[in-house]
This record gives C-alpha cells, structure tokens and sequence, in this order.
C-alpha cells in the first residue's frame, strides 16, 4: 500500500462522531477507536487513576454594567446557583466620585434581582471594576465569576474591555465566560459538557467543576484528549506513518480517559470519552461543532492570564473561535 498524503493542517484522523461512540462508561473494558478500528484497552492497564478532589462552588458572582449584553450572563448565573443552591451576588462597580451613580446603580440592582429570584444579593462597590470584582471575589465562599463576552471577537473583546483578563490575571477563582447571544431562555439547555484532557494532574483540575455542572443540568460529560500529529517539510502529513507510530499512543490516551471516566460514572455521571489525532486547536473546534457541546471547562495555568492555558494557545483559541461558553478553571494554590 503506499502512502496517502494528506495536505494542510488539518489532519482529522479521528473516531466518526456517530451512533457508536469512542467509548461509553459502564459497558465493559475501555475502547478508542482510530481510523475506523475499536481498540480495547489491555487488561492490567497501567493508566493512572484520577481521584477527584471535593470542590465546592459556594457563591455565583456576575458583574454587571447596566447592559443588556452583561445580562446574558443571568441565565446560566441563576441555573447555577439555584442547582447548586449557593447565593447569587449581582454585583456592580461605579467610578469613585460620581455623585447619585451608586443610587441609580442600587436600583438597576434591585430590578434585576426582582427578575432572577431572591436568592439574588446586591453588591455595589466604587472604584476600578478589575479591582473590584477581584476584591469580591476574595470576600466571598468558593466564588464562580459569570460573566460575558463580545460574541467571537477574542478575549481583547470581552464585556468591560480589557477587565476580563485583568480578572482571570488576578484570582484563583474559576470565571464562566459566556458568549453575546448564546442563550435567551431562562434556563440555558446544556445536554453535553466537553472537557479537554492532556493526560496532566493540572487540566484535571476542571473535571470537579465539570461534574457539577453536569448534575446541574443533567448533561452528559465528553471527555477528550487530543494525540499531536507530526509536521513534516511543507505541511505535510503522511497518514500511514503516523498512524502506525501513534497507535500506542493512542492506546494509552484511551485507557487514560477510560480511567477518568470510570470515576465520573461511579459519581452518578453520563460520560463518553474520545481520543482525537492531529492538530489540537482545530480538533477540539471541530468536535466542539460536530458533538454539538453545549459547555466546554478547561484549566488555564494560574495567575499568567490568557498567554499561557492548557495546551500552551490552544485553550486560548478555543475561546477566541469556538462557539460554547467557556468555564476557565485554575489550580489553587
């Protein structure tokens, strides 16, 4: 047989998104597929067992500016914390020295609260609102930041300007970031939860926030870890080759994932797992898309901001060009 080139970057030499899944907990020994072939995991797997830690998710905190485009937070920010049954703080900052701002900001506030329930409380405070929202942040139990962002202009875009990014640079806390007109139902429809994995203690510090949202919205967990395709001169890949050089690696991922999943599924969740093969940004767009993934939650390095996030960019361009809202979970220290 000789060899198949496959031109550009985009080498999607991965399980069919179908009927029949990579791998489905609680139906047997753990299974990949890989070029249309099922692989079972061998028995005696040495793939290291996840434990996951408790995480609790004490107070939901959404910053808003008065904008329609800032409540489009509010749904998922209310589903949240009423399944989870933590308070929800509606918070807003005002510049310093602006007479009867705070006021009429108190009042915004209370109509809103009006609206999403009264488990709602209100927080006005004055001065920068990066600052500011960090500051409520630390006062806060185990805070969650909801907040939204300009549609698929990137992270330079985000409600508030540059205040995102001032606020995922400065705390620990996880921020749900949530598209311009992704959801306008009062509670969104989140079915599948996409979770990508690198086989790394650090992107398993968002499976704990994963699984509570899966309970939240009775969602089905996506577990997937991308395999890096090799580069050759040109941009070239050849299919054979590779192939035949990743098939353990592949192997390896798979029962990984099964082994995550495994403790997913003895905590009551649906899971499914799948090991992708090639270029890790343009994979997990491409299964983001075809899985129709509702949620996805990702770990970013601590305190680095959005330069350096699980699989060095790629995270990054998740945000930047998927279309799901994006939970941004970082290690605590």
């Amino acid at each position: 047989m000789g060899q198949h080139k496959i031109k550009g970057n985009f080498p999607r030499r991965r399980a069919a998104l179908g009927a029949e899944p990579a791998s489905s907990v609680g139906m047997g020994e753990p299974e990949a597929t890989h070029h249309g072939c099922r692989m079972r995991a061998a028995a005696g797997s040495t793939a290291r067992l996840v434990v996951m830690e408790e995480t609790m998710v004490g107070t939901v905190i959404v910053p808003l500016d008065g904008s329609e485009l800032a409540e489009q937070a509010l749904p998922f920010a209310t589903a949240i914390a009423k399944g989870l049954g933590v308070p929800l703080e509606l918070l807003r900052v005002v510049p310093a020295g602006t007479a009867g701002e705070e006021d009429e900001a108190r009042a915004y506030l209370d109509h809103v609260r009006d609206r999403v329930g009264d488990q709602a409380q209100v927080t006005i405070k004055t001065g920068k609102p990066a600052a500011q929202i960090i500051a409520a942040a630390e006062a806060a139990t185990e805070p969650l930041i909801v907040m939204t962002t300009h549609g698929r202009g990137g992270i330079g875009r985000l409600v508030f300007g540059s205040v995102a990014d001032q606020i995922l640079r400065g705390i620990t806390a996880p921020v749900l970031l949530i598209r311009s007109g992704t959801t306008t139902a009062a509670k969104p429809n989140v079915q599948t939860i996409m979770v990508p994995l690198d086989g790394s203690e650090f992107s398993e510090v968002a499976l704990p926030y994963a699984e509570r949202l899966a309970k939240v919205f009775n969602a089905e967990v996506r577990l997937v870890r991308v395999i890096e395709a090799a580069y050759v001169a040109g941009g070239t890949v050849l299919a054979p080759a590779v192939a035949a050089e990743t098939i353990p690696e592949v192997r390896e991922a798979a029962e990984y994932l099964a082994g995550v999943a495994q403790r997913l599924h003895d905590n009551g969740i649906r899971v499914q797992t799948q090991v992708l093969e090639g270029f890790p940004t343009n994979q997990l767009l491409a299964y983001e898309k075809e899985s129709g993934a509702d949620l996805a939650v990702m770990a970013t390095h601590t305190r680095t901001g959005l330069g350096r996030l699980v699989y060095g960019s790629v995270a990054e361009r998740v945000l930047n060009n998927g279309t799901v809202p994006v939970l941004m979970v970082q290690p605590k220290e």
